[in-house]
């Protein structure tokens, strides 16, 4: 008889198992309700199954570049504004901070001032999409208000060179950035950039230049964004401004034009092989004012800082 009750509570439990499935999106669910004959009591079990998505991922330098080759469209609308922007951009693949995730810079002068306008992508972190880096620190990315990485001459080799600190592990670049507002008036500020998980610009420096019409006098206003500096002031902040940070071997990178959408793969690759971040080079920036606006004034002139 033992025997035969199993037989027959198989046939009971059998009899009361109910299963109905349905789906959701990529996700089958399975309901299972079974009755035990002798409680008469009700389980309900409930499974799921999914398909696994594949995500294509990018994690090799080779497949970067690939990856970075086939993203021409998405940067140039995401990046150019007008048309202006798109003739007189330029392209460099970096990687300024060593993470073996590829950096993709764009950078151009625009407007009657010839501001510049600089935007960061750098490839994600679970390397499968080329992600943009948000600017922070004492200045924020907007047009005019970014470092000009490059300063490009269409008849010039078109790599730049940029001096490279180190502090807490985190790598930091000199760049300066020109404006000008004619033959009278012009601008140049000297910045720390470093590229994390965003983009920090920090200004050591800045310098300003006008000359009142029909004067010889080139009046000069000394800052940052912490205030207005005297000549004494300006020198011993911009001068002493790495103390604290070591010395790198300076980077090399290769700009190429943006707007060359057939040679952007090429170009692409070339860039990368040219980025050199063990360069004995210098940047050949100078803190000196009256060195740098000097090619643009005759020596009948003088400055003047303005306190």
């Amino acid at each position: 008889m033992k025997n035969k009750r199993l037989i027959n509570f198989a046939a009971v439990s059998l009899s009361a198992l109910l299963l109905t499935s349905c789906s959701i999106g990529d996700l089958d669910i399975e309901i299972q309700t079974q009755t035990d004959p002798e409680t008469e009591t009700k389980v309900t079990t409930i499974a799921t199954t999914s398909e696994e998505t594949q995500v294509e991922t990018y994690e090799d330098i080779d497949s970067q570049l690939t990856f970075i080759a086939g993203k021409y469209a998405d940067l140039y609308d995401y990046y150019v504004y007008d048309e202006s922007v798109g003739y007189n951009a330029f392209c460099a693949i970096t990687d300024l901070n060593h993470n073996g995730r590829l950096e993709v810079l764009l950078t151009c002068c625009v407007g009657s001032a010839a501001q510049s306008y600089t935007v960061v992508y750098e490839i994600s972190e679970d390397y499968t999409d080329l992600v943009n880096l948000k600017f922070s620190g004492d200045s924020p990315n907007d047009p005019g208000d970014a470092g000009d990485f490059c300063d490009w001459q269409a008849d010039q080799i078109n790599i730049e060179v940029y001096d490279c600190y180190m502090k807490n592990g985190k790598y930091y670049y000199l760049v300066d950035d020109y404006a000008t507002l004619g033959w009278s008036d012009k601008y140049i500020g000297f910045y720390s950039y470093t590229f994390d998980k965003t983009v920090r610009k920090d200004i050591i420096g800045s310098v300003a230049v006008h000359i009142p019409e029909g004067e010889f006098m080139i009046l000069t206003h000394l800052g940052n964004s912490r205030g207005r500096f005297n000549e004494d002031e300006y020198f011993e902040t911009v001068n002493s401004y790495w103390d604290g940070y070591e010395k790198q071997k300076s980077v090399e990178v290769k700009w190429f034009t943006f707007s060359d959408e057939a040679g952007f793969a090429d170009n692409v690759k070339d860039s990368w092989k040219a980025f050199n971040p063990e360069s004995d080079k210098s940047s050949g920036v100078e803190f000196d004012f009256r060195t740098y606006f000097g090619r643009f004034y005759s020596d009948e002139y003088e400055f003047e800082v303005q306190e």
